[in-house]
């Protein structure tokens, strides 16, 4: 599948069904099948999506709906796929370096990542 995900970090409900292409329960069901789609509900229930949720529905739908998996193999598949805990092979001197650049980056991200959804929060309470 070849669907364009706009560079943004945080999407609405009705922007993942535009881009997935998928109807509105069936995305509620699998948030509640797959645990890895994780949407944030602000303050009056409405969902906001991650650039990784969109990927794991994405991932899902070529599995259950191109490639004819069940949903437990489905499940299988996504967990080795999206929650693989990668241990590099290196000496542990450079390992240290490269891991605190990575960890600054992740971190970098995140904050960015927050900043946002408190702002999509701030807008919602006024």
């Amino acid at each position: 599948m070849n669907t364009n995900i706009p560079d943004k970090l945080t999407f609405k409900k009705r922007e993942v069904i535009n881009i997935t292409r998928l109807d509105g329960k069936v995305l509620d069901y699998w948030e509640r099948e797959f645990e890895l789609i994780n949407p944030v509900v602000n303050r009056s229930g409405e969902k906001y999506f991650s650039r990784k949720d969109i990927e794991i529905i994405i991932r899902i739908k070529e599995l259950l709906i191109g490639e004819r998996k069940g949903k437990e193999e489905t499940k299988a598949i996504l967990f080795s796929e999206f929650e693989k805990i990668h241990i590099p092979k290196v000496k542990p001197e450079k390992s240290v370096k490269k891991q605190e650049k990575k960890s600054d980056k992740k971190l970098k991200t995140i904050k960015k990542e927050l900043k946002e959804i408190l702002t999509l929060l701030d807008k919602d309470d006024k």
